[in-house]
C-alpha cells in the first residue's frame, strides 16, 4: 500500500500518476495514449485507487478535459474515504485522516467548477551537451585501489531536468576490467513481486549534470552495451552529488546482505 501524505500531489504513487500525466501531455501525446500509459498505474488497494483517481482527475481538470465518468470516480473514493480511514484506524492519526477528508472536501468542489487557466502544452529544452551516453560501461577504482564497474543506463530527462542513471555491477577486480569481465558479471537489483507477478527492478545511483561534470573523470569508459528497455524499473535509487557519496552508495547496493537483493546476469540485461 502507498504511504502517500494528504494532499491530492504529496507522494510517490500520486506523483507517479501526475507528471506521467503531464509529460505525455507536454510531448503532444493524445489523451488516449496519455490514458493507456497512465491507467496500468491503478494498482493497488482501496488507498492506492483513492490517490490514483484523484491525481488523475487533477491533471485532467487542469488541462480542461475532465470528463464525468472520472469525477463520478472521483465521488466514489470520497465516499468510501478509504485514506483517511486508513490514517485513522491504521496508523493511529485521526488528525492526518480529519486533515486528508478536509482536502478531499476542497477538491470536489475544485472539479465541480471550470478550471479558470487551462494549462496549455509546454516545450522543454533537450540536453545539449553529454557527459557520458546511454550504455557506457565506465571503470573507477575504490580509495583502497580496487576497481569496480557501472553502466550508465540512460540519460533521464524531465521539466528540463536531467538525471543520468548508472546501473550497479557485482564486478569487483584488482585489474582494470575489461569488457569480457563485465559480461561475467551481474546487474544488481531484485524482484518487484504483486500477489499476480513479479517483474524484475534494478538498483540505480542518481547524478545530476552539475555535480556529475566536478568527478566525471573519475570514470573511465571500456566499452558500450544497450539496456533492454523493459528492465528500466527501480528496485531502488540514491544520489551522488560527488564521487565519495557515489563509492559509499556503490559499496553499499554491491556488497549488501539484504536478502532481496540479487543479481541478474549482465547478457540477460540486454537488448538483443
Amino acid at each position: 500500500m502507498a504511504t502517500d501524505g494528504v494532499k491530492i500531489i504529496d507522494g510517490d504513487h500520486a506523483h507517479d500518476v501526475y507528471h506521467t500525466f503531464m509529460d505525455l501531455y507536454d510531448a503532444g501525446a493524445s489523451l488516449p495514449e496519455i490514458a493507456a500509459a497512465v491507467e496500468p498505474l491503478n494498482v493497488g488497494d482501496d488507498v492506492d485507487t483513492e490517490i490514483f483517481v484523484t491525481a488523475y482527475a487533477l491533471a485532467l481538470w487542469e488541462i480542461g478535459e475532465l470528463n464525468e465518468a472520472v469525477r463520478a470516480g472521483v465521488a466514489e473514493v470520497i465516499e468510501r474515504g478509504a485514506f483517511a480511514t486508513y490514517l485513522t484506524e491504521q496508523e493511529g492519526l485521526p488528525a492526518e485522516g480529519r486533515r486528508r477528508y478536509k482536502v478531499l472536501e476542497r477538491f470536489w468542489q475544485k472539479i465541480n467548477q471550470p478550471n479558470p487557466r487551462i494549462r496549455k502544452r509546454r516545450n522543454y529544452k533537450p540536453a545539449k551537451t553529454f557527459i557520458f551516453n546511454d550504455g557506457d560501461v565506465l571503470a573507477f577504482q575504490l580509495p583502497d585501489g580496487s576497481y569496480r564497474a557501472t553502466i550508465m543506463a540512460q540519460l533521464e530527462s524531465r521539466r528540463n531536468r536531467h538525471m543520468y542513471q548508472f546501473i550497479t555491477t557485482t564486478y569487483h577486480g584488482i585489474k582494470r576490467p575489461t569488457m569480457e569481465d563485465i559480461m561475467t558479471s551481474k546487474a544488481v537489483g531484485r524482484w518487484l513481486r504483486s500477489s499476480t507477478d513479479a517483474m524484475w527492478g534494478l538498483d540505480f545511483i542518481l547524478a545530476g549534470p552539475k555535480p556529475l561534470r566536478a568527478y566525471a573523470q573519475e570514470f573511465e569508459r571500456i566499452g558500450t552495451i544497450t539496456i533492454e528497455p523493459d528492465l528500466m524499473r527501480y528496485s531502488s535509487y540514491c544520489y551522488a552529488t560527488d564521487f565519495q557519496e557515489f563509492t559509499n552508495h556503490y559499496q553499499y547496493l554491491a556488497t549488501s546482505n539484504d536478502h532481496q537483493r540479487v543479481g541478474l546476469a549482465i547478457t540477460d540485461t540486454m537488448k538483443h
